[in-house]
């Protein structure tokens, strides 16, 4: 899967020291190109790591290594951005901007239309993308971002007060969190058995017409089909061949 990159100016170089160990996932309430554009103009005054289209395209607007201007906290009580207000504890004991530990994911949507819902390909592209940010940070941080409720995190959940709906109710959370915690499908081999109970077992299908040719004419009995065959074997099948004719 692409991403495509327009870097937006708004962030701040660097983490100052932290680890991000966060993702949050929040809801553009617009279209794709004017979220990507809003996120990339200087006077606007926030930003996104990425953003994720309805049709699954992702742009990325800032690096992971750096603080982009997206889940804001504030230290003063009387503010509506103070840490105090999260519902995530630890976004409360930690009583720091949560921008330094947070990497965020806006989602083309608005809430009065979808309530959060993802459109097929874009859950597709979410999922992806998660699983590549999380790669980024073990290779530029050394270290995980657990795949939990507790690590990926709707904006609602960090400032309550000013962003109640972002990215919405219907946010498939436990769907991503699933997709990415499930295990690998396992690889299972073509099945060489013909359908037809009455043909030679073990005849891969691409042989089958060959193999029962070659028993009709006598030159083999029909068994052991995908054994290796000896010189001897070879030459007399040549030799019936030869008397074929």
């Amino acid at each position: 899967m692409n991403i495509e990159r327009r870097m937006s100016p708004n962030f701040n170089q660097g983490r100052r020291g932290h680890v991000p160990d966060m993702i949050v996932c929040h809801i553009t309430e617009g279209a794709f190109a004017g979220a990507v554009n809003w996120l990339a103009n200087p006077a606007s005054g926030v930003s996104a790591h990425f953003v994720v289209a309805r049709d699954g395209r992702i742009t990325q607007m800032v690096e992971i290594a750096d603080m982009a201007w997206a889940n804001g906290t504030a230290a003063a009580t009387s503010s509506n951005l103070w840490n105090g207000h999260a519902t995530l504890p630890v976004v409360r004991t930690r009583n720091i901007n949560a921008n330094l530990y947070t990497i965020s994911i806006e989602h083309e949507g608005r809430f009065a239309e979808t309530k959060g819902a993802l459109a097929p390909q874009q859950l597709d592209a979410t999922v992806w993308l998660i699983g590549h940010i999380r790669e980024e940070v073990r290779r530029l941080f050394g270290t995980d971002i657990p795949i939990t409720r507790q690590n990926i995190v709707g904006h609602h959940e960090i400032t309550p007060r000013t962003r109640p709906n972002c990215p919405g109710a219907q946010f498939p959370f436990d769907e991503i969190i699933a997709r990415l915690t499930a295990p690998p499908a396992p690889i299972t081999p073509p099945d060489p058995t013909p359908t037809d109970p009455n043909a030679p077992q073990g005849v891969s299908n691409f042989a089958r017409e060959a193999w029962e040719w070659g028993i009709k004419n006598g030159l083999t009995d029909g068994t052991n089909p995908r054994n290796t065959a000896t010189r001897e074997q070879l030459m007399t099948i040549l030799h019936r061949y030869h008397n074929l004719s």
